[in-house]
């Protein structure tokens, strides 16, 4: 048995609450339903029951939930090993039915407002159908319009159930389109229509088409053209309706809590029948039931950050109230950031890139002309002081060398000669040979102990690779290797002429290198050049400062980073505005 069935087989209220109860268990598989009504003072009524199912069959703890919990929201118990609920279902009069049924398992909240939703759909048919009976009016128009309530319930999200509720109206009522709007910063925005597809609400027919929406949100109440009996202002449906061919239109409130949440809007051809009274009477209470469901569905769509700022907004809506709530709420958390900000303390750090430098560093060239025999150490290497680090090929100078060594034992020979024989100016030329040979001999041994390279200090070698230049010739004064000593090496900041007023010696900070931002070393200022250095960047000042933290085995020489030096507290507006407040100074001259 369906809803239809239902509604069509029962006689009178107390046949078509029993046979509501049995449905509603058969159809969700409980053990054990009732439908009571408990009366003001406390009694209880019962008005429809499953088969087998007995009020005795209750726990203690339901039976004391019904007479206390109220008409409120659905309620679970775990009583005798079982999983029971209580759910109240409405009549369209006002008057509360609660629900008692005894779950097989646990149901989640969703399976519980379609269960509760779903009975008072059924409820809501039969309420009509006997007023449309009281009326002589025909319930099968009636309960084919209710199955869209029924259909929209069961949609998982906010766009497939307004697209549900459009097509269902739509094929129902033969309507050349149907339209769902929904209220949106007290604007209503097209969501769904039944022709399907994205709605763009930037086109001059959804301008228009939303106009008409508000005019029924703003009058709370269906307005149409032809103009309804009741009804109040209806211009933008006439504007509406002469320029789509004078169309017959229908606007409709969607309804939660009595608040209008959204509009359902008909058109039908200038030719067709308009929607009758009992057809529209029907759409109300289909509408009446579905609005809760659909604010709910769209509370629950959208991505995590919409929902949340909708959760916001509507929080924030009972004391901002309702109109334009985004901007207040945006307006009130930027002036409370900014009183908050006026009164933290913070540490205002002045932030300068630098270069690191060493203390030593040495150029080693090349003493005289020659070649380049030997290579000890490359680019990168540690060297301690003394180390062998080239060599420059000596051969031609040992050469000269034992030339010379014979020159001068041959005029040595040739003076002693001279001396036996008496020829004293001769032998004196001889000397005076003698003593040049022997002034470039010590050149020679100048030059032979100048052929090795060797390490000034402990350091590194930073520059001159060798390797790929063994046997090229050198000139004097050539640069061939340079080493830096990285023990005593110091940062050299450039800082803004805006910010060095703030720096004074013996400030402490941090600094942290380009190719390592994760690692932070402690620095202390030293000297200040008293000059600044103008670039394109702008106008610097070098400031010096010393690494207090033990130095790391990959620094080197040239490498840069970024400095942030504490120059005291300040509060965080300050920190944040100081230089807008400053250019606006120096350009209003104040």
């Amino acid at each position: 048995m369906d809803i239809q069935q239902l509604l069509e087989s029962s006689d009178g209220p107390p046949q078509f609450w029993i046979r509501l109860g049995a449905l509603l268990a058969e159809s969700w598989g409980f053990t054990l339903l009732l439908l009571i009504q408990v009366g003001a003072g406390g009694e209880a009524r019962l008005l429809g029951k499953s088969e087998g199912s007995r009020i005795e069959l209750v726990p203690a703890g339901v039976r004391k939930d019904l007479s206390t919990g109220g008409a409120g929201e659905a309620r679970r118990h775990d009583e005798q090993g079982g999983h029971w609920l209580v759910a109240p279902v409405r009549e369209p009069s006002g008057r509360v039915i609660q629900l008692v049924a005894e779950l097989g398992a646990a149901i989640d909240d969703e399976g519980v407002q379609r269960l509760t939703l779903t009975a008072e759909a059924a409820v809501a048919a039969f309420d009509a159908r006997l007023r449309a009976d009281l009326q002589s009016k025909s319930h099968d128009q009636l309960s084919k319009v209710l199955d869209v309530g029924l259909l929209v319930g069961e949609a998982p999200h906010f766009d497939e159930g307004a697209i549900r509720l459009c097509n269902e109206v739509a094929h129902q009522l033969k309507a050349m389109r149907v339209s769902v709007g929904w209220k949106h910063n007290e604007k209503i925005k097209l969501v769904a229509t039944n022709h399907g597809g994205r709605m763009r609400n930037d086109t001059e027919m959804a301008g228009a088409l939303a106009r008409v929406m508000e005019e029924a949100m703003l009058e709370d109440a269906e307005v149409g053209c032809p103009a309804l009996g009741d009804s109040g202002i209806s211009q933008q449906h006439r504007s509406y309706s002469e320029s789509q061919g004078n169309c017959h239109l229908l606007s409709l409130p969607l309804r939660s809590e009595k608040e209008v949440v959204g509009v359902l809007t008909i058109e039908h051809a200038n030719e067709a029948e308009p929607v009758r009274q009992e057809q529209m009477d029907a759409l109300r209470v289909v509408l009446d039931l579905i609005g809760s469901h659909l604010k709910e569905l769209q509370r629950r769509s959208g991505w995590v950050g919409a929902r949340a700022w909708r959760s916001v907004r509507r929080m924030a809506g009972s004391f901002l109230g309702y109109r334009h709530t985004g901007w207040k709420l945006a307006g009130s958390l930027l002036l409370l950031t900014f009183l908050i900000a006026c009164v933290v303390p913070v540490t205002h750090k002045v932030k300068a890139p630098f270069i690191l430098k060493a203390e030593a560093s040495s150029v080693l060239t090349a003493p005289f002309p020659g070649y380049i025999d030997r290579v000890y150490r490359n680019v990168g290497d540690r060297v301690k002081e003394g180390e062998l680090l080239a060599e420059l090929d000596k051969r031609e100078l040992l050469m000269q060398r034992s030339e010379l060594i014979a020159e001068r034992d041959r005029n040595i020979s040739d003076a002693r000669k001279f001396e036996a024989e008496g020829e004293l100016s001769d032998m004196r030329l001889s000397q005076l040979a003698v003593q040049q040979a022997d002034s470039k001999l010590k050149v020679i041994d100048y030059r032979l102990s100048r052929t090795e390279i060797r390490a000034p200090f402990d350091g590194i070698i930073v520059q001159g690779d060798l390797a790929e230049r063994l046997s090229s010739p050198t000139q004097v004064g050539e640069l061939l290797m340079r080493v830096v000593q990285v023990t005593d090496t110091y940062a050299d900041l450039q800082v803004d002429e805006r910010d060095i007023h703030f720096l004074k010696p013996g400030m402490g900070g941090e600094m942290a290198f380009a190719s390592r931002p994760d690692e932070r070393f402690g620095v202390k200022l030293d000297s200040f050049e008293p000059v600044a250095v103008v670039e394109e960047t702008g106008t610097d000042f070098r400031v010096r400062v010393s690494v207090t933290d033990e130095v790391q085995d990959w620094w080197r020489p040239g490498m840069t980073g970024v400095c942030k030096v504490d120059a005291g507290r300040r509060s965080l507006a300050w920190v944040w505005l100081h230089r807008s407040w400053e250019f606006v100074r120096l350009k209003l001259w104040f």
